[in-house]
């Protein structure tokens, strides 16, 4: 599809997506209405519904990957199931939970909210959808057993030239640092002792690399299953979110981004050392 309809058909499935969400939302008695919040705010949680419903279709109208698309289906047929299958959201006074004599008029919403965290957490999900489309878009390109890429894109030839293989993976490792780093202050990763700034300025170098290794394994390399496993990590991690649990697992991934960039490193070690025995069997093959 040429690059304008691609992106104005793109736009109003977004429109859609983000509007059907809304409408079960407010449906079910969620505060979400414009006047609930201030026009940053509006403009965060609304562009964001458009704009992770729009990413995964531009990738399939443009370039006919259909992995973003799975995973956008997917995902908002989840939220929404949760939402409008039994027992669903029940909107409950503190007072009753707290056995309280008299009303105290905060609301606890208990098996919902699933819209709601999902609107909110937009940008974690686009992110992921993104990397997910880019392993599809190698794997196509590397596979000859896989149908190719309609229409390749210029500077993403693979296996890239080394510049350009680190000028890719450094900007997918600052998307996924800058997100990831709003992420954590907007559920309150924190520590003692006054030193959070040293947390944060440690997990944003963290959330660069983390992202940046894998990603420069996949262009410069064709490596996937790093690339694959770290996108698998982001959608966990986001996917967490709707439980609401005390045990927040951002917090080892934003803290402790060590002990997953060990597992990447790990995973393609193996990839690697498959791959030449693959080459070694097929020379000595040939011999």
């Amino acid at each position: 599809m040429p690059s304008r309809r691609a992106a104005g058909f793109s736009l109003a499935i977004g429109v859609v997506h983000a509007t059907g969400l809304l409408l079960v939302a407010d449906s079910l008695g969620y505060s979400i209405g414009p006047s609930q919040y201030s026009p940053a705010g509006l403009l965060w949680r609304y562009g964001g519904l458009v704009v992770v419903g729009t990413v995964p279709v531009w990738l399939a109208a443009r370039f006919r990957l259909v992995t973003p698309v799975v995973a956008l289906t997917l995902t908002t047929a989840y939220v929404l199931g949760m939402e409008l299958t039994p027992p669903g959201p029940t909107f409950r006074d503190v007072a009753e939970l707290e056995r309280l004599a008299e009303p105290t008029g905060i609301t606890v919403v208990e098996n919902g909210l699933y819209i709601v965290r999902y609107m909110i957490n937009a940008s974690v999900w686009t992110v992921g959808f993104l990397f997910v489309g880019l392993v599809e878009y190698v794997i196509r390109h590397a596979w000859t057993r896989l149908p190719s890429v309609p229409e390749s894109i210029p500077w993403l030839s693979t296996p890239a030239p080394r510049r350009r293989a680190i000028a890719i993976a450094s900007s997918g490792g600052l998307l996924h640092a800058a997100v990831m780093v709003w992420y954590a202050s907007r559920l309150g990763v924190t520590m003692s002792g006054g030193l959070e700034w040293l947390l944060y300025l440690f997990g944003a170098v963290g959330m660069w690399i983390l992202a940046a290794i894998p990603l420069y394994f996949l262009v410069r390399h064709r490596l996937v299953a790093p690339a694959t496993l770290l996108t698998m990590f982001v959608l966990i991690d986001v996917h967490a979110a709707f439980t609401a649990s005390v045990e927040d697992p951002h917090a080892l991934y934003f803290g402790g981004w060590f002990l997953y960039l060990g597992i990447l490193l790990v995973v393609a070690g193996i990839e690697y050392g498959l791959r030449r025995l693959d080459v070694f069997r097929r020379f000595a093959s040939e011999t």
